[in-house]
């Protein structure tokens, strides 16, 4: 009897150790998935600002589940914020795919500006059933003149498993085929420049 009095404090205690603790928290982070090493030849490129709507601007992972309702990946987190891993993934994507290692983050510096400057809106950014989706505002100007060369209202899918990997990869996906449009309004800009 005085066995089983002295046993249940101590059962409470890990039972209320047990019921504190939780999961620890995963990290995830964009990625650049354009391959290759950047060269020398392609147009210096000003990268940003980036803009991202109020409900992205968190660290955990916002998941759709439908066209009304967002779930936060509780314990599945970016590993830095969302627009700076979309600016980060964008400039690293576009050196490689321009051929240059002139890129720069906004603001830009006042005695090397870049040729062109590449800002980006993301409208939307979601994951919905088996699809993960991305629509962005993006412009392309022409910075020693401050006109605005293109602008364009792009939307992106691919298809996603669950989870906060594949989430993770297939926004990866997304941005690199943001990198590629931009890329080639870029090079349409040169060539028309060089004529």
């Amino acid at each position: 009897m005085i066995f089983a009095k002295n046993l249940l404090p101590v059962l409470l205690l890990i039972l209320l150790g047990a019921c504190g603790s939780t999961p620890p928290s995963n990290y995830y982070m964009l990625s650049a998935n354009a391959g290759g090493m950047p060269g020398s030849s392609g147009p210096a490129l000003g990268i940003g600002p980036i803009q991202v709507p109020e409900y992205l601007r968190r660290n955990t992972m916002v998941l759709n589940r439908d066209s009304h309702r967002l779930t936060l990946a509780e314990y599945d987190r970016w590993a830095e914020p969302l627009k700076e891993g979309i600016a980060r993934v964008v400039a690293l994507n576009l050196a490689v795919l321009l051929d240059t290692q002139q890129v720069q983050r906004y603001p830009w510096r006042r005695h090397s500006p870049p040729q062109f400057g590449v800002s980006v809106q993301v409208i939307q950014m979601s994951l919905e059933g088996n699809q993960a989706s991305l629509v962005t505002e993006w412009s392309l100007t022409d910075v020693a003149t401050s006109v605005v060369v293109v602008q364009k209202i792009s939307s992106f899918k691919v298809s996603a498993d669950s989870g906060a990997d594949a989430v993770a990869a297939a926004y990866s996906d997304l941005l690199l085929q943001l990198s590629e449009e931009i890329a080639a309004a870029t090079r349409e800009q040169l060539a028309t420049a060089s004529t």
